[in-house]
């Protein structure tokens, strides 16, 4: 394998151009999913590239994915292609195919964004926008979370309160209410949107493209921002069943959102829903692998800051760009140590899988 530091990238363009170039010469089968409308910051092509080998129709498929949350994309896209460059993979070889996807928000990527154009998590977009969503223990506390100014009083007020609310109620439920999933606050942190977004359409054509003809489906999605730095928690948010199932494959040390016992609070409208939606429930086994990076003070305040810059903000200005810089930050830890840790994590899993291949 190359130096790890060599296979991370600088920004979306440069991870997108080598994920591209490691799957051709790995001989991969490369298919592009375009947005029809938005550009990046030079005015580059933006869209979610999938590369795939194995058979046509397999017996089973191991799918990894990146760049849900867009910023988070700098971590997973550096692991892909360090996947593509060590060749691991190829040992799946025989009647399982490996399908890569790289950038599934490849606007909140370019674009230093945990979210997609529209303020959407993608995390929250995969449930039914016909219904109303309701999550009164978010508006209770919104208007804390990006105050009328950054460095100012208002700032400072909101902060208060934040803290009050912790002290009386708890960390975890303010996490709770914090991460559990938005629908009336299109300015908001972790807002689902009122309809699905480009990337949920293009999210299920891959699934249709890619996996409809194999029994089992086994996927990891890579994020980052949860849990002590470069340390990989692997998080099954399905039903109980399902995760059994991921122990049995990738080890005890899978963690369930449902008994609380992970760095992630219980969510809805995940990808791992929209998957299940697809595929079905019974042919899948999904895991998100969240590797940690800074405290959760800090990549909350990262958070915050760029959703005040997005809502009131100039992204242009000395201030907007530190605030963009200090996501990439919060979400992507620029070290040779952590890189080689995140990778090892996942190579470690992958090794897992193949002794015990479904």
């Amino acid at each position: 394998m190359q130096q790890v530091d060599a296979l991370f990238p600088s920004d979306y363009a440069d991870g997108r151009r080598r994920f591209i170039n490691l799957a051709t010469e790995a001989g991969c089968r490369l298919t592009s999913y375009a947005h029809p409308a938005l550009r990046g910051p030079a005015g580059e092509e933006l869209a979610c590239d999938v590369a795939r080998f194995g058979p046509v129709a397999p017996r089973s498929v191991l799918l990894i994915s990146s760049g849900t949350h867009g910023v988070e994309g700098f971590c997973g896209s550096g692991i892909q292609a360090a996947l593509l460059d060590d060749g691991v993979l190829r040992s799946f070889a025989g009647d399982t195919a490996v399908v890569l996807v790289h950038a599934v928000n490849p606007y909140g990527f370019a674009h230093l964004r945990r979210t997609n154009e529209d303020n959407v998590d993608l995390n929250r977009n995969f449930v039914d926008h016909r219904r109303s969503v309701p999550n009164p223990a978010y508006d209770e506390i919104h208007d804390w979370l990006i105050p009328a100014d950054w460095d100012g009083p208002a700032r400072a007020e909101a902060d208060a309160e934040i803290q009050r609310y912790i002290d009386t109620r708890g960390l975890r439920a303010f996490q709770a209410a914090l991460t559990g999933g938005q629908y009336m606050h299109p300015d908001g942190l972790f807002y689902g949107g009122l309809r699905a977004a480009w990337s949920n359409a293009t999210w299920r054509r891959v699934l249709r493209d890619h996996c409809t003809q194999a029994i089992p489906i086994v996927a990891i999605d890579l994020h980052t921002g949860l849990g002590p730095s470069g340390v990989g928690e692997a998080i099954c948010v399905g039903a109980e069943d399902e995760h059994l199932r991921a122990k049995a494959l990738f080890g005890d040390d899978v963690v369930w959102t449902g008994s609380g016992g992970s760095v992630s609070a219980q969510v809805g409208g995940s990808l791992v829903h929209g998957a299940h939606e697809e595929l079905g429930p019974e042919r899948l086994t999904m895991i998100a692998l969240e590797y940690g990076t800074h405290p959760i003070s800090t990549t909350l305040e990262a958070l915050r800051a760029e959703a005040w810059l997005t809502a009131r903000g100039d992204v242009r200005s000395p201030q907007g760009q530190r605030i963009k810089q200090a996501l990439r930050e919060a979400f992507y830890v620029d070290e040779s140590a952590w890189k080689r840790a995140v990778v090892d994590r996942l190579l470690e899993l992958v090794e897992r899988l193949k002794a015990r291949k479904p």
